[in-house]
């Protein structure tokens, strides 16, 4: 299991529980084929945080993300991001400044947080996603 994040362009809706509704229909119509700018970010936080398909073998143990290729995880609607738990202190605030920096919003399962490039950070009550990560994770 990782600390997983989605991250999506900025024309989410503004309510963070239709927001957090959005992010899983834009889940559910990705295509999986990724565009461009988020090929863009995931250059832009690999440049710091190299993806673990590109450790010497002797260190991927030391990497940052939970799988590889990155790109992968890059679709036309959605990016989403796995980090190892130890490392999400150090990575986290630098996906999130990253991306807000490049126009995007980031979805925080965890702490249930939406990271919106205007600077706000919205602690908000999702709806369920059982659904959605049974889909993630199957």
């Amino acid at each position: 299991m990782s600390y997983n994040i989605s991250i999506t362009r900025n024309d989410v809706p503004a309510d963070d529980k239709q927001a957090w509704e959005y992010v899983e229909a834009l889940y559910n119509a990705d295509s999986g084929e990724p565009s461009a700018d988020f090929v863009e970010l995931i250059k832009k936080l690999t440049e710091k945080f190299p993806c673990i398909c590109d450790l010497p073998d002797d260190e991927v143990d030391d990497g940052v993300w939970s799988d590889g290729p990155l790109v992968n995880n890059a679709g036309d609607r959605i990016t989403v991001l796995g980090v190892v738990f130890s490392q999400v202190e150090n990575v986290i605030p630098f996906v999130i400044e990253t991306s807000n920096r490049l126009g995007f919003v980031v979805f925080d399962y965890q702490t249930e947080t939406i990271s919106r490039p205007s600077g706000s950070v919205n602690h908000s009550s999702k709806p369920s996603s059982k659904g959605f990560w049974q889909r993630l994770f199957s």
